[in-house]
C-alpha cells in the first residue's frame, strides 16, 4: 500500500492559522499574568506611598511645629510609624533615615519642648528624600534628581 501525498492539502494556510492562534493565546496569557501581578502589587504600592507621605509629613511637623499639642501628636505618630506600619513598606534607606530621626525624637512626652526643633530639620529632609527615592523606584517614575541646595 502506498500513500499519495499529492492529494493532501498544503501545510501553508492551516499552519499559519495554527501559529497565529497559538501566538495570540500566549500573548493573552502573558498580558493576563502581567496585569494580575500588577493588580496584586497595587495595594502594597498605594500603602507604601501613603505611609511614606505620612512619615515625611510627621517628621516635618516635628522639625517645624511651634504648637506644643500639635508637636506631641506628631511625636506619637512618629513612634507609631517607627514601630509599626512604615516598617512593612520601607526599604533600607528609609529605615536608616527613620533610625536617625528616632535617635533625636524623644520617646517620652516632653513637658516643655523647645519648639521648633530645628535639630530635626536635616534628618526630616533626609527622610523625605529617601521616601521620594523609594516611591519613584517602586512606581517606576523617572524624574530629575533633586539638588541638595537647602540649608
Amino acid at each position: 500500500m502506498s500513500i499519495n501525498f499529492d492529494n493532501l492539502p498544503t501545510a501553508g494556510p492551516w499552519l499559519a492559522t495554527l501559529v497565529t492562534a497559538t501566538l495570540t493565546a500566549l500573548v493573552g496569557i502573558w498580558q493576563f499574568r502581567s496585569q494580575r501581578q500588577q493588580s496584586n502589587r497595587q495595594p502594597f504600592l498605594q500603602k507604601q506611598l501613603d505611609l511614606c507621605f505620612e512619615a515625611s509629613e510627621t517628621a516635618a511637623r516635628l522639625a517645624t511645629e511651634t504648637n506644643k499639642d500639635e508637636w506631641e501628636k506628631a511625636r506619637l505618630t512618629f513612634w507609631r510609624l517607627y514601630w509599626g506600619t512604615l516598617s512593612i513598606v520601607e526599604d533600607p534607606k528609609v529605615e536608616v533615615a527613620m533610625l536617625e530621626l528616632g535617635g533625636l525624637v524623644p520617646r517620652q512626652p516632653v513637658a516643655e519642648p523647645s519648639l521648633p526643633m530645628r535639630v530635626l530639620e536635616r534628618p526630616s529632609l533626609k527622610l523625605a528624600h529617601m521616601c521620594r527615592s523609594l516611591i519613584l523606584g517602586s512606581w517606576n517614575v523617572h524624574i530629575d534628581p533633586l539638588k541638595e541646595t537647602r540649608s
